[in-house]
């Protein structure tokens, strides 16, 4: 076989056989974006998780911040009750 007869040969498959040829390349070009796409998002997704996360934490913070608040008034407040008690049976004696 020389060269013209493989090139001939070649020829003969790509116009047999382009169509099939040309919709291979364009799936792997297009499966190719997809996963491009496909780790974009993933990207952005966990980005956004983690922004989620981040808010909820300091959402907790703010109410347990509110919770304690409200615990020391209340503490304050038994304590001067306390106070107060002791100071009239001192008094009363």
């Amino acid at each position: 076989m020389d060269v013209r007869t493989v090139i001939n040969i070649i020829m003969d498959l790509l116009s047999q056989y382009w169509h099939q040829i040309v919709f291979f390349l364009g799936a792997i070009i297009v499966a190719v974006r997809l996963e491009s796409e496909v780790k974009s998002l993933r990207k952005d997704l966990d980005n956004l998780t983690k922004e989620i996360n981040r808010r909820d934490t300091y959402v907790e913070t703010v109410k347990q911040r509110s919770e304690i608040d409200v615990l020391v008034k209340q503490v304050s407040s038994l304590w001067e009750f306390a106070n107060k008690l002791r100071d009239k049976f001192q008094n009363g004696k």
